[in-house]
């Protein structure tokens, strides 16, 4: 069984299906693993369409003026990721202000309370008050898959900033509502989105199109019905927490072994389980041949066929012994 909530960024292998053919069942984020974890860091509808943290549009306008805040939130400390996410912030920061606090693009600083541990605290409630405050937070994940959708998403919708969103292709199918984020990918390039969110900064009922989860009536404000099918269905018991998923993964597998134990047919991962793309240049979306993350996307190629030559033929694993004559193999152009 493969239980892998992360993406590609944690182990590379898993982008090559021959790595992932060696599994039977799957907990991962796609929506199609036998105990998906797509939602796993969206804790509950409730914390959609709560208003615990909710600032209004005139409220943020005028901390724009007073707090001289930018209109964009990027907080990152990650600068090394296959999404190459920086280069796109840096662009964009260019044609529209961007309060950038992590250590990626640094541009701003957080206050002592919050920059000691801010990585510790990024769910505490004086955290999501600060996020609050802007009306738009860069919400892009670390690697392109499908339903790898992590809290970046989930956070800024929970407190009713507008995320500007890099990441899963199939994203939308689990928003709220249509328009709760803006996708990069809708327009040609940074200048162009820069240009759409000044339009939105100059017409806040524009801005809150983007916000019916908040502003709506109560029973209207999530229409996505699979979403709520989603969440509806899982259980209480396991709600957001891994643990809670672990267990039932565990579960899962057990039952499977008892049930197929006499039959012939196996169940087999694929990609429709784990799909990740190579790096892209997240501007012109073209292969990233300057990301070294594309390297590893070939040398991890040599590490799932070696894989599979271990597992096939019983051999224990000495990670030095593996990785040298992945390598090897890997110069040798044997992959």
């Amino acid at each position: 069984g493969l239980l892998h909530e992360e993406s590609p960024r944690n182990n590379p292998v898993l982008v090559h299906e021959e790595a992932l053919n060696l599994f039977n069942y799957s907990s991962t984020f796609s929506r199609f693993s036998n105990v998906p974890l797509t939602l796993l860091d969206l804790p509950d509808v409730e914390e959609l369409v709560g208003e615990s943290y909710y600032i209004s549009t005139k409220e943020k306008s005028a901390l724009m003026q007073a707090k001289d805040l930018a209109p964009v939130l990027y907080i990152q400390s990650d600068c090394d990721t296959a999404s190459d996410r920086d280069r796109y912030v840096l662009e964009l920061m260019k044609h529209i202000r961007i309060d950038s606090y992590g250590t990626c693009v640094n541009n701003a600083q957080l206050d002592d309370r919050l920059k000691n541990n801010y990585l510790d605290i990024l769910n505490n409630r004086e955290f999501l008050s600060f996020v609050a405050k802007y009306k738009f937070t860069i919400a892009f994940e670390n690697a392109i898959c499908d339903d790898y959708i992590t809290e970046k998403l989930w956070r800024p919708l929970i407190v009713g900033s507008v995320p500007i969103y890099y990441g899963s292709p199939s994203f939308k199918d689990w928003l709220p509502n249509n328009k709760s984020a803006i996708s990069i990918l809708d327009f040609a390039g940074p200048i162009e989105l820069a240009k759409f969110l000044h339009n939105l900064l100059k017409n806040d009922s524009a801005y809150e199109e983007y916000l019916p989860h908040k502003l709506s009536k109560r029973e209207n404000r999530v229409a996505n019905n699979e979403l709520l099918r989603v969440l509806e269905r899982r259980p209480t018991a396991i709600s957001n927490e891994f643990g809670k998923y672990v267990d039932k993964f565990e579960c899962f597998v057990c039952e499977q072994i008892q049930k197929n134990n006499h039959k012939l047919e196996k169940s087999v991962v694929t990609k429709r389980q784990y799909n990740c793309s190579l790096p892209r240049d997240p501007i012109t979306g073209e292969i990233n041949k300057r990301n070294w993350w594309t390297e590893q996307w070939t040398i991890e190629k040599c590490g799932a066929k070696l894989l599979t030559r271990y597992i096939s033929n019983n051999i224990s694993i000495n990670i030095n012994s593996f990785v040298d004559q992945k390598m090897h193999m890997y110069d040798n152009n044997e992959c």
